[in-house]
C-alpha cells in the first residue's frame, strides 16, 4: 500500500470525492480509496488485486469462502491491518529488502520441490498473479520481523516450564487434536453490555454452526483470530499446546462437535473438533516415497499425460527410469524420483495423506497440488526415536508458539485500535 503524508492523503480523498461525482455523469473511476489508514490508504485496486489472489488460493487449497461480499469485508480488514503494522514498521526504521523476498521465494519454491522460475509459470498457469504473490511474501517477512521485535522479544521460557511440559505429556495418552477455531475479540477493558453484546453474537453464530453453517466460511465471515482466512484452521495441536480453557474443552468433545461459546483474555471462542489421532512423544513416524511430477500447465493436459505414465508404470515400466526421464521435479528426477524421509508436516498435505493411504510398494492414483499433478509409489516406513534433546527443543516451541499466538492476538488488535481508520465502502 502507498505512503502518503496525511496532506497528500486528504488531497487524494477529495479528488476520490471528486472522481465519483464525475463518474455518476458517465466517466469511469479507474481508482478510489477505499479506506484511510492513518497518513496512508487502502486502495480499491488494491483490494480487487488482494481479493483474486486470495480466491484463487482458497480454491487451489479446495477451501470453500463465503459471499463475495462477506469475503470482500475480510479482505479489506487484512489490507487494514496490513498498511497499519507497514506504517508502524516505518516508524521503527524496520523495512524489507528485495533479496530477502527473492531468498523467501526460493524456499517457498524448494519446499515444493521446484526452482523459481518454475515456480513463476506455474502461478502464471493457474492465474495467479505473481506480482500479488511478492508482495505477500513482503509483508509476512514485515509481518515476522514486527513479532521479533514487538512480541517474541518479550517472550521467556523457562526450564521448569519445559520440565513440565515434557511431564505432562509422559502422563496422558499422547493424543493430537485437529482443531478450527472462531475468535470474537472483546477488550479487556469492555464492560458488562459490550461482553453480553459479544455473547449474544457468539450464541447466534453457534445457532448456525450447529444448523448446519459451515465452519470455514463462517470463521472467515466472522472470526477476528490470526487464521480467519484460513478457515480458522490451528492445524493439529496437542493439549498441552493450546490454551488451559481450550484443552479442558476438547478432552470432553467428539469428533464433529462444537464447543460452547468459551472466553478468555482475548474474547470469545468458538471451536470445532475435526479430528483426533495418538502417538507416543519419544517416538515419530517416517515415510519414503517416491514420485513423478508434472507442473500445472495450460498449453498441455498433464492430469492426462500423467495419468498415462502411470499406466505405462502398470504395464511394467520402471518407476525410476520414467521418473528420471519425464518428471519436471529438479530435485528428485535425477534420483528416480525417490524424496528424502520425511514426518508429518513436512510435506504438502496432499502428498502426506496420499502416502498415508497406500500400502508398502503399492502406486497411488493421480493425484493434484496446488502446483501440479503427481503419482507416487510408498517405498517404506518406521518409527524412529527423537532424541531427548530435541524433545526438549520441541517442547520449548510449543510453549512459546503458544505464548506468542496468545500476545499476537493481544497486539493486532492494540495497534489497530490505536490508528485512524475510516472506511469508504
Amino acid at each position: 500500500m502507498k505512503k502518503l503524508s496525511v496532506l497528500f492523503a486528504l488531497v487524494f480523498a477529495n479528488a476520490a470525492m471528486v472522481g465519483e461525482a464525475v463518474a455518476a455523469e458517465g466517466d469511469v473511476v479507474l481508482n478510489k480509496i477505499v479506506a484511510i489508514v492513518n497518513d496512508g490508504v487502502v486502495l480499491a485496486s488494491e483490494l480487487s488485486a488482494e481479493t483474486a489472489y486470495l480466491k484463487l488460493q482458497a480454491k487451489s487449497n479446495g477451501q470453500t469462502l463465503p459471499s463475495d461480499e462477506v469475503f470482500q469485508k475480510r479482505v479489506i480488514s487484512r489490507l487494514i491491518d496490513q498498511e497499519v503494522q507497514r506504517q508502524h514498521a516505518n516508524k521503527l526504521g524496520i523495512s524489507i529488502d528485495p533479496g530477502s523476498v527473492n531468498r523467501a521465494i526460493e524456499q517457498i519454491a524448494g519446499n515444493n520441490n521446484m526452482d523459481t522460475n518454475q515456480l513463476r509459470q506455474s502461478m502464471k498457469n493457474e492465474g495467479i498473479d505473481y506480482d500479488r504473490f511478492r508482495i505477500n511474501v513482503e509483508q509476512e517477512l514485515l509481518f515476522g520481523r514486527l513479532l521479533q521485535r514487538d512480541v517474541q522479544s518479550r517472550i521467556k521460557v523457562s526450564g521448569q516450564e519445559v520440565d513440565d511440559l515434557i511431564e505432562a505429556n509422559n502422563s496422558v495418552d499422547n493424543q493430537s487434536y485437529q482443531v478450527q477455531h472462531i475468535l470474537l475479540a472483546v477488550p479487556a477493558t469492555a464492560n458488562a453490555s459490550e461482553y453480553d453484546k459479544a455473547l449474544e453474537r457468539a450464541d447466534a453464530i453457534l445457532v448456525d454452526l450447529r444448523e448446519g453453517a459451515d465452519f470455514s466460511q463462517t470463521a472467515i465471515a466472522s472470526s477476528d483470530g490470526a487464521r480467519a482466512l484460513d478457515g480458522g484452521d490451528l492445524g493439529w495441536r496437542s493439549l498441552q499446546e493450546l490454551p488451559d480453557f481450550l484443552a479442558l474443552a476438547l478432552v470432553d468433545m467428539e469428533k464433529g462437535d462444537i464447543s460452547e461459546p468459551l472466553r478468555s483474555a482475548n474474547g470469545l471462542h468458538i471451536v470445532r473438533l475435526n479430528n483426533t489421532r495418538s502417538g507416543a512423544q519419544s517416538e515419530q513416524s517416517e515415510t519414503l516415497v517416491r514420485h513423478i511430477y508434472l507442473a500445472n500447465s495450460q498449453d498441455g493436459n498433464p492430469e492426462a499425460k500423467i495419468a498415462a505414465i502411470r499406466q505405462r508404470i502398470v504395464n511394467g515400466e520402471s518407476f525410476a527410469e520414467l521418473a528420471e526421464a519425464l518428471s519436471e521435479d529438479p530435485n528428485s528426477a535425477n534420483k528416480g524420483g525417490e524424496l528424502p524421509w520425511f514426518v508429518t508436516g513436512q510435506m504438502p498435505s496432499e502428498i502426506e495423506e496420499t502416502a498415508n493411504s497406500l500400502n508398502k510398494g503399492e502406486l497411488s492414483q493421480v493425484f493434484r497440488t496446488q502446483f501440479g499433478w503427481h503419482v507416487l509409489e510408498l517405498l517404506d516406513t518406521r518409527t524412529t526415536t527423537i532424541k531427548e534433546e530435541v524433545i526438549r527443543q520441541q517442547a520449548e516451541s510449543v510453549i512459546r508458539r503458544q505464548k506468542t499466538e496468545q500476545e499476537t492476538e493481544r497486539w493486532i488488535r492494540q495497534l489497530r485500535d490505536e490508528s485512524f481508520i475510516e472506511m469508504r465502502v
